[in-house]
């Protein structure tokens, strides 16, 4: 499929979408955009993590392969 397709089905997927889900999209293509375009700016905003967002992240997954196994 062609660039153009791929963006005609996007705006076709989201048509008539609510605003709250509209934003929420909007969040998620900005973030693929960046991660794209900006690769080493998004490696780097990873790498500077504080230690407590580091450490909240452990905990949030902590369990998670015992939780959720991989079938």
């Amino acid at each position: 499929m062609t660039a153009q397709g791929y963006q005609e089905l996007i705006v076709e997927g989201i048509r008539g979408l609510p605003p709250e889900t509209l934003a929420e999209i909007t969040d998620f293509i900005y973030f693929v955009r960046k991660r794209t375009l900006q690769q080493q700016s998004f490696e780097e905003e990873l790498k500077q993590l504080s230690r407590a967002e580091v450490a909240h992240l452990e905990k949030e997954f902590e369990g998670y392969e015992r939780l959720y196994p991989r079938e």
